[in-house]
Parts: structure tokens; C-alpha cells; sequence
């Protein structure tokens, strides 16, 4: 991807074909702030102006102005941990580039409260026809699997109900005890 480079903010080039116009929008900030112009001049002082006037907004405006980022960045790791990842990648058939872009894309998508814990199931499963048991006496609740979510100060509440109904549970994001 073609980029310009202003006063440490970066811009994307485009080419619009039907309306013969370069365009761009500044990258990595939250605001959408574009800009356009009939050569790479044009575009480039348009670019420098909408960097200038995004942060005389902020100013004016009394909030700090976001900074883009270029995408890359180095991290220090024990070189064992870089031979792992580069075993994991090779197993995978992927680079350590793309590994490492996966996982950390994962790791962004989670939920961004950790003082959650996710009940993935609850409920009993019947037993099945090789399993062939007494049936256990009636229990309050479903026989379907749902999902719950639950904060974390409610969660030994959470295992007190499923614990008094005879409900089955499985919990994520919680340290074993």
C-alpha cells in the first residue's frame, strides 16, 4: 500500500479511475479525516493540511490528538521462546510473521473485561445408550446447552444456583482453584 508520511501521522493513497483523483484518508486514528487532489502534489499538500487541521481540531477542541501507527514493531523475547514460535510457525506451515499476526489478532479479539467468566453449558446431558444407567431423580432446568455470561464478583452465586438445581457447568476464563 502506497502511504505519505506527515509530522509522524501516516495517510493512504488511492486512484480514483471514473473521477481521475488521488485520495486518502490519515490512518491509525479514530476520526475519519480525508483528503484528495488531481496530482501527487496536490495530494501531498492536502494530506500536510488535513494533518495540520486534525490537530488544531484537537486543540481546539482540548483533547489529545491519536498518533498512527506504521504496523510494525519489535519485541525482546528469550531466544528459546523465538525458537518455539518458529518451530509452531514451521508446524503450522506459516511464517513467524503470520503466526504471530494470528495470535495477536486472537488475543485483541477477546473480551476486553477479564472480570468476566462464561458459562459455556449448563444442563444435563442424557445418558447415552451405551451408558445406560438409572435415571437420577427430576431436576429442576433444561436438558439444552446455553451460554451465560457472568462478572466475576457473581460467579460463586453462579456455581451456588447450578450447584442447588443440579445443573451440569463448564466455566472459561477462571484460574482453577
Amino acid at each position: 500500500m502506497n502511504t505519505l508520511k506527515y509530522n509522524g501521522y501516516i495517510g493512504s493513497v488511492g486512484y480514483s479511475e471514473p473521477d481521475k483523483i488521488f485520495f486518502g484518508k490519515i490512518e491509525g486514528i479514530k476520526g475519519l479525516v480525508n483528503y484528495e487532489g488531481e496530482s501527487v502534489a496536490e495530494l501531498t499538500a492536502a494530506f500536510h493540511e488535513a494533518v495540520e487541521d486534525y490537530l488544531a481540531f484537537c486543540k481546539e477542541q482540548g483533547i489529545k490528538p491519536e498518533k498512527s501507527y506504521t504496523g510494525t514493531f519489535n519485541v525482546r523475547i528469550p531466544p528459546s521462546t523465538h525458537r518455539d514460535i518458529a518451530n509452531m510457525a514451521a508446524a503450522s506451515g506459516i511464517s513467524i510473521n503470520a503466526l504471530v499476526k494470528r495470535v495477536l489478532g486472537e488475543a485483541v479479539e477477546q473480551p476486553k473485561n477479564k472480570d468476566y467468566t462464561y458459562i459455556q453449558q449448563f444442563g444435563q446431558e442424557e445418558a447415552e445408550p451405551a451408558m445406560l444407567m438409572e435415571r437420577p431423580a427430576p431436576r429442576y432446568g433444561s436438558w439444552q446447552k446455553i451460554a451465560l455470561e457472568i462478572p466475576a464478583r457473581d460467579i460463586n452465586l453462579a456455581k451456588e444456583i447450578a450447584e442447588r438445581f443440579g445443573w451440569g457447568l463448564s466455566l472459561t476464563n477462571e484460574e482453577e482453584e
